[in-house]
């Protein structure tokens, strides 16, 4: 399978999820990359990805902890990927 012509955010698997999620997401060209997560009140929880990247596919792991390290609330959250100038998001479901 070839690269998308936009920049792509898979649903993460597994989803709901209850210690860690992975998150793919592939990129037709090289360029910068920011994969954060959020509350549902738009308060950011987590930025996992934030660095320019080399077109292709690449995936990000998810413990459930905010960037303190501390765990997160059973919940919905959302992933937002922001790269070649579109942005995607996908929600999450996080079950303790």
């Amino acid at each position: 399978i070839g690269l998308p012509s936009t920049p792509h955010l898979e649903q993460n698997y597994p989803n709901p999820f209850n210690s860690r999620t992975t998150l793919r997401y592939s990129l037709p060209e090289r360029g910068p990359v920011k994969l954060t997560l959020f509350d549902l009140q738009g308060q950011l929880v987590r930025q996992v990805a934030a660095e320019v990247k080399e077109a292709g596919s690449y995936e990000v792991t998810w413990d459930g902890t905010d960037e303190q390290g501390r765990p997160v609330a059973s919940g919905i959250y959302l992933s937002r990927l922001e790269a070649g100038g579109v942005s995607q998001i996908r929600k999450m479901m996080f079950l303790k």
